[in-house]
């Protein structure tokens, strides 16, 4: 039993023991249903709460999975409500999940996740096309005065006062039977949704930013076709400065990785460690033996998949070099970092007055890139022309670096107070 497992063994027998903690009572607002949820295990009672989420036009969508032990996360539970229904599906007893997939694709229904990008993929897995019309209410948030990014718990406090129930999320939930401590979890997770969209739009609406919030939703939740190795390759260099044929090997190495989990229907990590792919990169090992004493590399894993590697490995130096995305910026001088940490509080002060979260709209890493790029006269986009950040703060930065603005701070009973003028000429 894994480490992961274990964890869930302990948080399992924490939801099931006497005496678990108090279960929260809902809030009590027309537009949050109050009743337990409805378990639903055979196909004639999904039916019946696909048609009632088709008449009502809205859909709260969450999962529970494990995804830990397998290639594509086992998912546990599919929870879905409106402003009066909360259900909740058992995957286990009924694996047939065709009509909900179909549903989230369909245009005509709203769907309303929180941080769901995990959960959609099961869509386009399932029946080949993506969900549509979704809002992630994390993302929202992000518009709306709120941190990115930000936890459903705390949204709906900061919007209502109410404070949710600690809950179990790391638990066993392919074991049965769930506790009510487990219910309570999975309910919670959509039962707000509905009444947290209709106060976020409102609040989009009054700050000017909703807009923008349904455009970033539509590119957030967009499910990239085929497997990325570049996040893969920035998690396992940790930063590292690469030589770029190191580098294109490694990349090989991380597609290769991916095919061969997938085949044995292992998460990445377990098939082949991160800092084995490194060792593979910098031993380059001959034969079976050679590759099975690196540390962390499962000895089966070695002996099966040698041959295959060792292909890659071969390639080594006719593999082609792909220009590095999001490369680690220049070091700064020590007048430039101070440059750079101005503007960066200028334009995070502006962000927050706007209610838009920062982070939601560049780093400083990616603002140092752009800023000393400027200074070189050396021409760099740093939105593109249709972004909704260029309409947001892109213009604006442009005028305020040139001098065509100015930003005026002062304190008031809410925080910071943000005024800007852009005649300068006295």
């Amino acid at each position: 039993m894994n480490y992961r497992r274990r964890k869930r063994e302990f948080q399992h027998a924490e939801a099931h023991a006497d005496g678990a903690e108090e279960i929260v009572p809902p809030l009590e607002r027309d537009d949050v249903p109050s009743g337990a949820a409805r378990m639903i295990t055979t196909a004639e009672e999904l039916g019946e709460v696909i048609d009632h989420i088709r008449a009502a036009g809205l859909c709260a969508y969450d999962t529970e999975f494990i995804g830990e032990e397998t290639y594509h996360p086992q998912i546990c539970l599919v929870q879905l409500a409106t402003t009066d229904m909360i259900a909740i599906i058992d995957p286990i007893a009924l694996p047939d999940l065709d009509p909900v997939w179909e549903m989230l694709a369909d245009q005509a229904v709203m769907k309303l996740v929180h941080a769901g990008g995990v959960d959609l993929k099961y869509v386009p897995r399932a029946i080949g096309c993506e969900a549509a019309n979704v809002i992630d209410t994390q993302i929202a948030a992000a518009f709306a005065g709120l941190p990115w990014p930000v936890g459903l718990a705390r949204v709906i406090d900061a919007f209502t006062g109410h404070r949710l129930g600690k809950g179990h999320t790391f638990t066993n939930w392919d074991a049965r039977p769930l506790s009510q401590q487990q219910l309570r979890y999975a309910a919670d997770d959509v039962r707000y949704l509905p009444m947290l969209w209709s106060m976020l739009e409102e609040e989009l609406r009054r700050r000017g930013t909703l807009s923008w919030a349904l455009r970033e939703c539509g590119i957030r939740l967009r499910i990239p076709a085929g497997f990325d190795p570049d996040p893969h390759l920035r998690k396992i260099s940790k930063g590292m400065r690469l030589k770029p044929r190191a580098r294109a090997l490694l990349r090989a190495l991380v597609v290769e990785r991916d095919r061969l989990a997938e085949i044995e229907n292992r998460p990445h990590r377990v098939l082949f460690p991160d800092s084995a792919l490194l060792e593979l990169v910098r031993r380059r090992p001959r034969n079976a033996d050679e590759m099975a004493a690196i540390r962390g590399l499962p000895r089966a894993t070695a002996q099966r998949w040698f041959p295959e590697i060792t292909a890659i490995l071969d390639q080594a130096d006719t593999l082609e070099i792909l220009p590095e995305k999001n490369p680690k910026p220049s070091s700064e001088a020590a007048s430039e970092q101070v440059e750079v940490d101005t503007l960066w509080m200028v334009l995070c002060t502006r962000l927050y007055a706007q209610g838009i979260a920062p982070g939601m709209v560049i780093s400083r890493a990616q603002l140092a890139t752009w800023y000393l790029a400027q200074k070189s006269n050396r021409q760099m986009e740093l939105f593109a022309a249709d972004d909704w950040r260029q309409e947001a703060i892109g213009e604006w930065l442009t005028d305020f670096i040139e001098g065509r603005t100015k930003l005026f701070v002062g304190g008031g009973e809410r925080g910071a107070i943000v005024d800007e003028h852009s005649d300068v000429s006295g």
